[in-house]
């Protein structure tokens, strides 16, 4: 049983005498402090992540991080994509960030950013979580979510048929299209996609064609939002 922290952010950002300006220049004793009065204790059980296969981060290393709210303060962070938990580490603590908050995080080596939004997820249920940023206008995202599932150990049930370890698996990553506050599903079907953009439907078509692009695949949608946000 290991104790991890949970940001409770909730006033952060409106306490006297903080702005973005003076957090840029916390050193790190005092931003320890500082987040140790909006930090509660709660306990996870992690002997499930020790003892099954695979690996619920989308990267098991804690990278350098930046949180836009604190400027250029960077921090050590990784991603649990089972759990839809954003963790940072700090000294000898591991504290996860509040999804109920409002968070933009950039992981500093690859410049990969997550928000957090509020969606419905395919399975049409409403859930605050973390969501990859593909392309991003004021009016308009393309976005991604990771997802790892945790399946449980099945024993042998006959003393012939093997038995299976606890097992997380990197599901398929699903799409989302943000107009405005609204976030949807990205369609899959070349036809469903191009409604979303009926005065420009031709071009895309043709662009989709030319540049033989998967709206399965994230790097492609990459490269599809560039041109979207140029009509």
């Amino acid at each position: 049983m290991t104790h991890i922290k949970q940001f409770i952010f909730i006033t952060l950002i409106t306490l006297s005498g903080i702005n973005t300006s003076n957090a840029q220049d916390l050193n790190h004793q005092s931003t320890q402090n500082l987040l140790n009065g909006f930090i509660s204790t709660i306990n996870n059980d992690f002997d499930k992540v020790k003892n099954a296969k695979g690996s619920p981060y989308i990267s098991d290393i804690f990278e350098v991080v930046k949180l836009k709210r604190f400027g250029d303060k960077t921090f050590y962070g990784r991603y649990d994509a089972n759990l839809g938990e954003m963790q940072l580490k700090l000294d000898n603590d591991t504290i996860v960030l509040n999804n109920a908050e409002k968070y933009e995080i950039t992981f500093v080596m690859g410049k990969k950013i997550y928000k957090s939004y509020n969606y419905k997820n395919d399975d049409d249920i409403l859930q605050q979580g973390f969501l990859v940023v593909l392309g991003e206008t004021d009016s308009m995202a393309f976005l991604k979510e990771e997802v790892v599932k945790y399946y449980e150990e099945k024993p042998s049930t006959n003393g012939y048929d093997e038995a299976k370890p606890a097992e997380y698996k990197r599901s398929k990553d699903v799409f989302y299209y943000r107009l405005g506050d609204d976030i949807t599903l990205l369609p899959q079907k070349r036809k469903d996609f191009l409604k979303l953009f009926p005065k420009n439907s031709e071009d895309l078509k043709e662009f989709i064609k030319e540049n033989k692009i998967s709206l399965k695949d994230d790097e492609d949608l990459v490269t599809l939002f560039k041109h979207v946000k140029t009509l």
